[in-house]
């Protein structure tokens, strides 16, 4: 998997959140699902970027140049807020220099 891969998954994660997160907030605001299950699915969302933050050091270098690129189309476009870009640069980016600085030192 390469470039456009984490392109592709930088931007599909992205719009797959914003459509969750407007359909959810749908049903809270309509009252078809209980105010309770706005905890449920915050702790749910925070999951997941955990879950996707610990799985990035497993993605390949290129496949990680794809989806800073895309993630930062996304920062420019309004798409991404502060606290999430921050967490989805920062954790790619140590991984980018933790691999090319052992590349350096071998």
């Amino acid at each position: 998997m390469g470039f456009e891969y984490g392109f592709k998954r930088a931007l599909g994660e992205v719009v797959s959140g914003i459509v969750t997160s407007a359909i959810a907030d749908a049903f809270l605001s309509s009252g078809l699902l209980p105010p309770a299950s706005a905890v449920l699915f915050g702790f749910m969302n925070m999951m997941s970027t955990v879950f996707l933050v610990l799985l990035m050091p497993f993605w390949g270098t290129v496949y990680l140049v794809g989806w800073l690129f895309g993630l930062w189309i996304l920062v420019q476009a309004g798409l991404v807020g502060i606290l999430d870009a921050a967490v989805y640069f920062g954790v790619p980016l140590v991984v980018l220099v933790i691999r090319f600085w052992k590349k350096l030192t071998d």
